[in-house]
């Protein structure tokens, strides 16, 4: 037997007028693409200034060696055969808005944290992840170039004939370099198609190469990764190669408070001049932090496991 609560939702399905419902996000984001390069380009253009330059020689005047061109006509958003993303990013510093076409108002807003949605009972899924530096083989050389951008990203409607419910929304993201980017949304199951919504403003750019360096790049099977030896101190513990929840980690430990204990860890940083931090697993030698980033690149925090792994 139905309950009273079934049966009042019952009455209001039936009572409940068709409409339009206008979903967007908006905030923070912008376009990333991650593209090999040889060896020769990242050597010619590591250590040079000019790089942006010729990044916006759309007109291909500057004087640089036809090897060493990389991308023309300022294309360098077609350099992506390792990924290549752009919207909204997932994080609290966006939100996603659900609006009422018919009595023009808006029905639901949160902001687009991940684990924030998933608290909310929003559906979550994560098509894909590139790190070049998890992905690929030691020596690749890599072109980095981003867009960062403020606005709208993404608007589009679907027609409900219930009560909307922000539950049966699903949001879908990938992960580019460490950028959490919305890669698409659905509402109970269809796909919400975007219309000509987009609006924002460009705030900066970033290009850079580099090379991946991973001391364990040769470890490619869980089976071996299991057999590293995890050594663990007080709170500043190797990064565990397994999934793990946030009951599992230590608090974060502010930059200028330095491991102890050499290891990988999770470190959030900031870099050029996007304002929210981003994260990733970065190694600490005892010495310094191991990465190959923009020389404007400034390590935030950092935390490891609050247990032995190797028990």
């Amino acid at each position: 037997m139905a309950t009273r609560k079934q049966k009042e939702d019952l009455v209001k399905a039936l009572k409940f007028t068709p409409r339009d419902i206008t979903i967007s996000l908006s905030g923070y984001g912008g376009e990333i693409v991650l593209g090999r390069i040889t060896e020769e380009q990242h050597d010619f253009w590591k250590d040079r200034d000019d790089l942006s330059d010729f990044i916006y020689d759309w007109d291909n005047e500057m004087d640089v060696p036809a090897d060493m061109k990389f991308c023309t006509d300022g294309a360098w958003h077609d350099v992506d055969d390792l990924c290549h993303e752009s919207g909204c990013e997932a994080s609290d510093c966006c939100t996603i808005t659900v609006y009422d076409e018919l009595e023009g108002q808006d029905l639901w807003e949160s902001n687009l944290d991940i684990d924030n949605l998933e608290d909310q009972g929003v559906n979550i899924s994560s098509h894909w992840h590139c790190r070049p530096e998890d992905d690929q083989p030691n020596g690749t050389c890599v072109f980095l170039g981003q867009n960062f951008e403020k606005g709208t990203f993404f608007s589009g409607s679907i027609r409900i004939t219930q009560p909307f419910d922000h539950k049966k929304l699903s949001v879908s993201w990938n992960d580019c370099d460490g950028w959490r980017l919305i890669g698409g949304v659905e509402y109970d199951g269809e796909d919400v198609e975007g219309f000509d919504g987009y609006s924002t403003t460009g705030k900066s750019m970033d290009f850079k190469v580099y090379r991946v360096e991973n001391d364990n790049a040769e470890l490619d099977t869980a089976s071996e990764m299991d057999k590293i030896e995890v050594p663990v101190l007080e709170g500043e513990e190797e990064w565990a190669q397994r999934v793990i929840d946030e009951s599992q980690l230590s608090p974060w430990y502010a930059a200028d408070l330095n491991p102890v204990r050499k290891g990988v860890y999770e470190v959030e940083y900031k870099t050029g001049s996007w304002p929210w931090p981003m994260t990733a697993h970065i190694e600490w030698t005892g010495r310094k932090w191991k990465y190959d980033r923009s020389e404007n690149t400034e390590i935030k925090r950092w935390r490891g496991l609050n247990y032995d792994p190797a028990e």
